[in-house]
């Protein structure tokens, strides 16, 4: 690229020295016609000096006639009086002597032919200066056309640099080609500058064609501009619709979240209940006992009496015998009584009690589930390992294989089943994406070991999709009860060779 600037540098100094040489060829040609009439008024004013004279204006008029033959002959040019002096009878000196011996050496006739050649030398320098003139006209636009060329050189260049990361090679190629023609372009020129008039019109088809090809090359690029645009616009789209579903995705796990820190705060609630009735229940069992404690002591004071009745009837006299032994049966009955009511009352506490036991049992037993539930976390999350066609409707899936955790290992890939260790609150989440066309319903199945009246599956979560590169997720809180199983059942299918995608997973965890 800079040899052809040097290039056209070099074409505008050759333009700037022609210039300069027809601008010399003017004053010269002023010159030589002014000393050519100076020596026609000196040889009118003198008439009686022939020779000098005649001799003088001879040789004015024929420097006159070489240098402007000389000058055209440089510039290529082609006129009648260059055809007169090429030709071997002409001469100055024997036109002007011939004409002088035709005319008797008068001097109004020699006045009369130096004019007549004066005036062919005028005519053909006219014609010289009207076809110099059309060259230096011509000249300002080979320099405007020069300067264009190479501003579009330098705008190639910025193309370059600019476009090189669209496609750098077929751009570079073009570049280099229109560069590599420039360069032969101004070769021929620099060449043939002495035949400039026959080549301007050349150089001015071959600008005409550089203008044509960078027209389309500018038309590729842009065309290639648009492209990358629309490709951008829709990359820009994508990426929206990807920062849409990951606010969608936040937005779910806020929601999740705070139903964990709700549940969270149930059961917070929950054992502080628990730890009220434990109390509460304790305090019970301490009446209870002393209650017994109390009825024992009823029971010992019933005794003493008892004893104490028995030796007064031992020193009491024999009548009041039957009168005492019919209080005593009396008494005897009603003490029956009283033994018998509180024989009851005792059983019913003791019930009581024992319920109250079972009851604290259990408590504990819950304690000790929650304590274990804390101590040792229930979940699992896995993916598709690879993308598969989908199944058959009505079907179990077991292609969750790549585990990506397993707390307590209560989820077998081989089954695609989990089974809850036990009974609490469980998240369950479902997901999938598919790549063609046509509808997917997946569903989780939750089988109880306690079904008891009505269906022992039910579906707890599910996802359906129909349109190709779309996902669906779902997630539900249950509770489960220890033995109980989940698994991913193909509900329906409608369509052939429906990829699901390997981001799909399927999870399970325990909240409490």
């Amino acid at each position: 690229m800079s040899a052809t600037k040097n290039q056209v540098s070099l074409v505008e100094l050759k333009l700037k020295v022609l210039e300069d040489e027809r601008k010399q060829l003017h004053d010269d040609l002023d010159t030589y016609v002014n000393e050519v009439i100076c020596m026609g008024k000196q040889f009118v004013e003198t008439e009686g000096n022939e020779g000098a004279n005649f001799k003088d204006i001879s040789q004015a008029i024929e420097r006159a006639l070489m240098y402007v033959m000389e000058k055209r002959m440089d510039y290529g040019c082609s006129s009648v009086t260059t055809e007169m002096c090429n030709t071997s009878s002409f001469s100055p000196q024997s036109a002007v002597d011939s004409t002088v011996i035709a005319s008797g050496f008068n001097a109004d006739k020699v006045l009369t032919s130096i004019k007549y050649y004066m005036d062919n030398i005028e005519s053909q320098v006219r014609s010289s200066s009207s076809k110099i003139d059309v060259l230096t006209a011509l000249i300002p636009q080979i320099l405007n056309e020069l300067g264009g060329l190479k501003s579009k050189l330098e705008a190639m260049e910025e193309w370059k640099v600019q476009l090189e990361h669209l496609d750098s090679r077929i751009l570079t190629i073009e570049t280099d080609d229109s560069i590599n023609k420039t360069k032969v372009k101004l070769e021929v020129i620099e060449t043939h500058l002495p035949e400039l008039d026959s080549q301007l019109v050349t150089l001015r088809e071959e600008l005409r064609h550089i203008k044509h090809e960078t027209a389309i090359n500018f038309k590729s690029l842009e065309q290639k501009h648009q492209t990358l645009d629309v490709k951008l616009m829709v990359t820009e789209n994508q990426v929206n619709e990807l920062s849409k579903a990951m606010v969608t995705n936040e937005d779910n796990l806020n929601v999740v979240k705070k139903c964990l820190q709700e549940k969270a705060k149930e059961s917070d609630k929950i054992m502080e209940r628990l730890q009220k009735n434990e109390r509460e229940n304790e305090k019970e069992r301490k009446e209870t006992e002393e209650r017994c404690e109390r009825d024992s002591v009823i029971m010992t004071d019933v005794e003493n009496r008892l004893r104490r009745h028995e030796e007064k009837w031992n020193d009491r006299e024999m009548k009041n015998v039957r009168k005492m032994e019919d209080k005593l049966q009396r008494m005897d009955a009603e003490r029956k009584k009283d033994v018998y009511f509180m024989g009851e009352n005792l059983e019913k506490l003791l019930s009581k009690l024992d319920d109250m036991k079972t009851n604290v049992n259990n408590m504990s037993t819950k304690v000790d589930i929650v304590e274990k539930r804390q101590k040792r976390p229930v979940g699992f999350s896995a993916k598709l390992s690879l993308s598969f066609t989908t199944p058959t409707k009505k079907t179990v899936m077991r292609d969750f294989t790549d585990i990506v955790t397993n707390r307590g290992d209560h989820f077998q890939p081989l089954t695609g089943e989990f089974t809850a260790p036990i009974e609490g609150l469980y998240v369950v989440a479902l997901m999938h994406r598919q790549w063609q066309d046509g509808e997917i319903w997946l569903v989780v199945l939750h089988a109880s070991l306690f079904g008891g009246s009505g269906s022992k599956e039910k579906a707890v979560c599910e996802t359906r999709t129909d349109v190709s590169r779309t996902s669906s997720n779902s997630v539900s809180v249950i509770w489960m009860n220890a033995g109980d199983k989940l698994w991913v059942n193909v509900r329906n299918v409608k369509g052939t060779d429906i990829w699901i995608d390997a981001p799909s997973s399927f999870s399970c965890f325990l909240i409490g």
